[in-house]
């Protein structure tokens, strides 16, 4: 029933996720979050290609014009902050 392409998304969900909680440096942190949006724009395209839900698509790329905003901000904010206060690791003062 499962194809590759979604276990292979779940474990990448379960990697971002671990990323996401046992780091403290703001870019593994933000690293992790893209991890988590792509395993779900891969779960979106394969459960349409796979389990034949042609509706995912547009979830897909809308998933996609997300990340790239997402990315985007997260740059610009990581570039302020540390330029501000020269730190990397965020719960370090």
């Amino acid at each position: 029933m499962f194809s590759i392409d979604i276990v292979f998304s779940f474990a990448l969900f379960a990697i971002g996720l671990f990323g996401l909680v046992s780091n403290k440096d703001f870019l593994r942190i933000f690293f992790s979050l893209e991890i988590l949006i792509n395993s779900v724009i891969l779960l979106l395209a394969s459960s349409a290609k796979y389990l034949n839900l042609p509706d995912n698509i547009p979830f897909a790329y809308m998933v996609m014009v997300l990340a790239t905003l997402e990315a985007g901000v997260g740059i610009l904010i990581f570039a302020t902050a540390n330029k501000l206060t020269n730190i990397v690791v965020p719960d370090d003062e």
